[in-house]
């Protein structure tokens, strides 16, 4: 009885090793004929989500028409103290460097979209500004507080998150570390 409990369990030992085995054989060659296993995400590392919103301009634009460049993904809205600090920053990092920035504002928390156009006129604003009308985008990003920024490489992937404003420095900092 224990002889046959013992073979049974060794048995059961060399299946499991064989299928444990077979599966890490298999990883290694989806790997080399180059099928990707890189996850949609909103961590650092992860491929950044596909999004469309409409620009102030009226534009539809996508996050992935952006692909192959350096993107600041910006989440803000014009009550938001620290985020007004930051968009000079941001304006300058944009027209003195080679970058995307993506402003989205979270339009469902403003009063009125026309607060919007006032703001990106006084401040003088020329990177797009796109409009979150019911906050799907910032939901999608489980943007919390803003200004919340993604910095995103040209593959697509995001590199930093940044929780507050960002200055300048900051901001090319960050840029110079990506790919």
């Amino acid at each position: 009885m224990k002889k046959n409990l013992l073979i049974g369990a060794l048995l059961v030992g060399m299946i499991v090793w064989a299928i444990i085995d077979s599966i890490e054989w298999n990883t290694e060659e989806t790997a080399k004929v180059g099928v990707s296993n890189e996850e949609v995400g909103i961590f650092i590392g992860d491929i950044a989500p596909d999004f469309q919103l409409t620009t102030l301009d009226g534009d539809r634009v996508k996050l992935s028409d952006y692909r192959g460049q350096k993107i600041m993904l910006n989440f803000w809205a014009t009550w938001c103290p620290p985020c007004r600090a930051e968009m000079p920053d941001m304006q300058r990092a944009y027209e003195e460097n080679d970058i995307i920035i993506l402003a989205v504002n979270l339009t469902e928390t403003e009063s009125r979209v026309e607060n919007v156009e006032t703001f990106a006129d006084d401040f003088e604003l020329t990177f797009p500004i796109l409009l979150d009308e019911r906050t799907e985008v910032a939901d999608l990003f489980a943007v919390q507080p803003v200004p919340t920024s993604f910095m995103i490489d040209t593959t697509g992937r995001i590199e930093h998150v940044a929780i507050g404003p960002m200055n300048e420095d900051m901001i090319i900092q960050k840029i110079n570390e990506m790919n």
